[in-house]
């Protein structure tokens, strides 16, 4: 039944979870704020439920599904382990969707007006249940949260080292001698799952890049360039929870100390990850020993997320605190709000959630330009923005940053009216209007803005 106008628009959001990491958080936000609006229904389909909404529903429900599904995942990964040389360095770094569950029968499916894809890999849908999804005519939008769709099996077309990053110099070409896979071959299985997803760069596939950075780099890719052009929206944050607030001294964390006179907070999903740079946070805090001692040491980094190698944050130039990962988000948001700012020091981010929470709970934001930090940080306004990848440029900027927020900038308050375009009501907004032409003009693209 097409939508009419009769009734609420109806929108299914497809995601591998429903919680941890930021996809799924992004996913989880849409979600939240759509749920508000009369004038739609939403629903999610995941394949790992870890909340208990009843506005989502795993499909592998069914225990027998349930070890489908995890099958699923260790066929992909051991075909990806004999292709690459028996290496798990880059293991996770692919992946193929050969394996994935077919869900165009799915009631919830055959519910919806729209599909909006996020983050649907490691045996959630594959290349062929997305196809199968294609021919139902429904309009399919798709947020970047990487880069997947338009390489062959990477999720960031990157190569990273010690010093920085660099594109793939496959990335534009057609895949193939793949250096995640360590391969001369052209036709391997990169190219051959690149000639698989031709039919992702057409309609009624239509893409949201999380940045001005990430759809320039979708543009370029072999598989897009000059068939798609992405329409550029953030990921949604829930203004009215992620802000400013006063506490009193008996509601401070435990682990509070008012010796520290500024806590820095380093958010990752996995800390030690080679994108996040951990390797050049640790130049930043030698930088901050070196130029400044007595700064240094009224200094304490709050790290949170899980962190698998723990040599990587051994004695660190600065006083660190291991929180691990937090869901909760109201502790999140008070480790914001005691924070005097919100590091980042990825080499590559698509967006950078971490710093949009931490600038609306009215920490400052320090972060290199390297992708979609750029489009957040307003050197000198809410924070500095450093060019890639100066540790010592970044360190000095940290301590000018302490210094003037100490004398009176960078407040709260002009911290959380810089990000105020990321609301979730804004963004849900602005995604409606492009569900809604999608329905009304089905053979032609969104333009990109």
């Amino acid at each position: 039944m097409p939508h009419t106008h009769d009734r609420p628009l109806r929108i299914l959001m497809l995601s591998t979870s429903d919680t941890g990491g930021g996809a799924a958080e992004a996913c989880r936000r849409l979600l939240e704020v759509f749920e508000q609006i009369p004038q739609v229904e939403v629903r999610m389909l995941v394949l790992n439920q870890r909340t208990d909404s009843s506005s989502v529903m795993s499909v592998a429900r069914p225990p027998l599904l349930k070890v489908l599904g995890r099958a699923f995942f260790l066929a992909e990964r051991a075909e990806i382990y004999l292709k690459n040389g028996r290496s798990r360095c880059n293991l996770f770094r692919v992946s193929t969707a050969r394996f994935g569950f077919d869900v165009c029968h799915h009631p919830w499916v055959k519910w919806a007006d729209i599909l909006h894809l996020h983050w649907i890999n490691q045996g959630f849908l594959s290349l062929p249940s997305l196809h199968r999804l294609a021919r139902l005519g429904k309009p399919i939008f798709s947020t970047l949260h990487d880069l997947w769709v338009a390489t062959g099996i990477c999720h960031l077309p990157l190569e990273f080292g010690t010093m920085g990053r660099k594109l793939c110099s496959r990335y534009e070409l057609g895949c193939g001698r793949c250096p995640l896979l360590m391969s001369e071959d052209e036709q391997d299985l990169s190219h051959q799952t690149l000639q698989k997803k031709r039919f992702l760069a057409q309609l009624p596939f239509r893409y949201i890049a999380v940045s001005q950075a990430e759809a320039r780099l979708f543009e370029e890719s072999y598989l897009m360039k000059g068939r798609m052009k992405p329409f550029v929206l953030p990921n949604p944050i829930d203004l009215s929870l992620f802000s400013p607030w006063v506490t009193t001294r008996n509601e401070y964390p435990q682990w509070y100390s008012p010796k520290v006179k500024h806590y820095l907070v380093f958010v990752a999903a996995r800390l030690d990850d080679e994108v996040k740079g951990a390797h050049l946070l640790r130049q930043v805090c030698e930088e901050i020993k070196t130029q400044s001692p007595e700064r240094a040491e009224e200094l304490c980094l709050l790290l949170v997320g899980n962190i698998k190698n723990k040599e990587t944050f051994a004695d660190f130039p600065i006083q660190t605190l291991p929180l691990g990962a937090i869901q909760d988000r109201h502790q999140l948001i008070t480790l914001y709000n005691l924070s005097s700012v919100v590091l980042s020091t990825s080499i590559y981010e698509t967006q950078g959630q971490t710093l949009v929470e931490g600038l609306a709970s009215g920490a400052a934001a320090m972060a290199f330009a390297c992708g979609g930090p750029e489009d957040i940080v307003v050197d000198g306004v809410n924070g500095y923005l450093i060019p890639a990848f100066d540790a010592e440029l970044y360190a000095q900027r940290l301590l000018l940053l302490l210094s003037q927020r100490e004398a009176g900038a960078f407040t709260k308050e002009t911290c959380q009216a810089s990000v105020q375009s990321f609301g979730a009501k804004t963004i849900a907004l602005q995604l409606l209007s492009l569900y809604e032409y999608a329905l009304t003009h089905p053979t032609q693209p969104e333009a990109k803005q």
